[in-house]
Parts: structure tokens; sequence; C-alpha cells
């Protein structure tokens, strides 16, 4: 959905970003650390999923925006929620794991 709030996910849904996404898939690609820098609501957080989507690199999302009242246990609920999801997404390294800790 073009004109939805929420942030895109699918190239198909991204308007008007060809050039900086091609750019950020290829520093995801290349560089050790890469920043996403703007002014509120222009796309950030769409153009950074969408990349993170199609440039092939394993990655952990952590979406940092909580409550102004957030306390350790929240921030601690953000971070398993991430790992679960990138487990989740890629259940190969999963099995990576599983057989690392069957090693020990």
């Amino acid at each position: 959905m073009l004109f939805s709030i929420e942030p895109k996910s699918r190239r198909e849904d991204l308007y008007d970003f060809d050039h900086e996404l091609g750019m950020l898939i290829k520093f995801l690609r290349g560089s050790r650390l890469t920043l996403v820098t703007g002014l509120r609501r222009t796309g950030k957080t769409s153009l950074m999923r969408v990349a993170l989507n199609e440039a092939g690199v394993d990655y952990v999302y952590v979406d940092v925006r909580l409550s102004l009242y957030a306390n350790y246990r929240d921030v601690v609920e953000l971070f398993i929620g991430a790992i679960n999801d990138f487990l989740r997404r890629r259940s190969s390294i999963v099995d990576r794991i599983i057989n690392a800790f069957k090693k020990r």
C-alpha cells in the first residue's frame, strides 16, 4: 500500500528512492558501518527495511522507538524480539548455532 503510514518492506511500495536504495545496498554489502540520516518522516525506515530485504546480508533489526517510560524489561524484550525475528528469517543459522553448542 503506497500511501499507508507504516514503514515499507517491499521495493514496489517504496516511492522515488531508486538512487538511495542502490547506494544503501552497495554500502550494506561492502561497509562495516552505514548510517541513514535525515529529517523525521522522510522514509529512512522504509528505505532501510527494503535495502535489508534486498541486500542479501544477515542482519538483526532493532526498532528502538520506545515509550518515554521504557524500563529495563522493555529493552530486553525489544532485543529478544529482534533476535527471534532474525532466527525465524535465517533458520540455517539456528541449525549452525545448535550444531556449535553440540560440539562443545
